[in-house]
């Protein structure tokens, strides 16, 4: 092989390396993950009901079926606020911090829910209109709306059963004249409201209650 010979051999030999360098490269690049895929959208599951129909067992059970994290007022509501508790004018005194407590606890259920997880909320809402002011808050996220319920009696039997034994669910002691007001500012999802929602209704007449 003369010398020109071999210089256009060397020059076909590095063009070569060079091309298939190139597709390597290009393989290299289209191997890359794409851009993280964000994760399903999470699930908001309320739970609503009035006082002593077993809302908290019930969060309890929903929260270790959905693996979810269970985000519940009343505990709130004993950590911060229990010890400055009034002797008179409680209702109002709670009515004001139970609004302040839903609005941070909002704030993290967004977080838990922008982490892909979903969330078990208990937090009152005993009125239509409450609960129609979260349902805006809530309008771009996948909710179901839990109503569990027993009869007035039934509720009344666990809630002084509770206020004596004190066990896993409680958070505070709810006197007579509480539950009987609570009992009477409850108001059932109906009409309208389940219109085109994903709403389902439970009964723990027979069962042990929150």
């Amino acid at each position: 092989m003369n010398k020109h010979s071999r210089r256009r051999s060397r020059s076909a030999c590095l063009a070569a390396n060079a091309s298939s360098g190139r597709a390597k490269e290009k393989e290299r690049v289209n191997a890359q993950p794409g851009p993280a895929q964000g994760p399903p959208d999470a699930r908001v599951h309320l739970v609503v009901g009035p006082v002593g129909a077993g809302k908290s067992t019930f969060a309890l059970q929903l929260a270790g079926a959905s693996r979810g994290v269970r985000l519940t007022l009343d505990e709130w509501m004993t950590e911060l606020f229990r010890p400055d508790r009034p002797n008179t004018g409680v209702v109002a005194w709670y009515v004001e911090r139970a609004g302040r407590c839903v609005d941070r606890i909002w704030h993290v259920t967004e977080a838990v829910l922008d982490a892909g997880v979903d969330v078990v909320l208990e937090i009152g809402l005993l009125q239509r209109r409450q609960r129609a002011a979260f349902y805006r808050r809530v309008a771009d996220r996948p909710l179901t709306i839990y109503v569990v319920d027993a009869a007035r009696d039934v509720r009344r039997e666990r809630v002084e059963q509770r206020n004596r034994l004190r066990g896993p669910t409680f958070s505070m002691v709810v006197p007579p004249d509480v539950f009987e007001l609570a009992s009477d500012l409850w108001e059932a999802p109906e009409g309208d409201e389940c219109q085109g929602r994903d709403v389902r209704c439970f009964r723990t007449d027979a069962g042990a209650g929150d």
